[in-house]
């Protein structure tokens, strides 16, 4: 990476996000207790009793497969079912140059767990990574592991983390806690 003499080393884009998110207001009092109170009850009840009172028999959904006649390097174009091999692949577990649905790899990967080049979903690992838990050279996401990583806790070389915790090897910019690793 190029720069200039006696600038900062790392991406002046995530630095300049990392300081603005941090030099914004936080409120430091908490939250009254009846209000945690309020929020654990009414969310026991969202989540544990209603599903028990309304449970009903879950049908069965008969997955169609489609393979699209259009070949390209013997995969067909378009594919969909429950592991579809294409190259847009969408499905249960797709597999593909772009790959959307449960469990996705590939080129662009998108979907719960997503492993590619460029990936999102709720865990993701690749080059480009943006979802929940990233892990990639850049990874972006409430739990970011990277080279260059963005998130609530960012972990690599360069961390950026604007008002969460970032742990870096060259540079790290979080507003809790900085630290660099090494």
């Amino acid at each position: 990476m190029l720069t200039r003499p006696g600038s900062a080393p790392g991406s002046g884009w995530m630095r300049n996000l990392s300081d603005r998110l941090a030099s914004g207001p936080a409120d430091p009092r908490s939250l009254p207790r009846r209000y945690w109170i309020w929020y654990i009850a009414f969310m026991s009840f969202v989540l544990v009793i209603l599903p028990l009172v309304q449970r009903r028999p879950m049908p069965s959904y008969d997955v169609r497969s489609y393979e699209s006649s259009t070949h390209i390097a013997g995969l067909p174009l378009f594919a969909s079912g429950a592991t579809p091999v294409a190259i847009i692949a969408v499905g249960g577990r797709p597999r593909g140059v772009i790959a959307v649905g449960g469990i996705a790899v590939g080129v662009i990967a998108v979907g719960g767990l997503a492993a590619g080049g460029l990936a999102f979903g709720g865990l993701s690992l690749g080059f480009i990574a943006l979802a929940g838990l990233a892990v990639g050279w850049r990874a972006i996401g409430g739990g970011a592991v990277g080279y260059r990583a963005f998130g609530g806790l960012a972990v690599g070389g360069y961390a950026y983390a604007g008002n969460g915790v970032a742990y870096g090897y060259h540079e790290a910019c979080g507003r809790q806690k900085e630290k660099l690793i090494g």
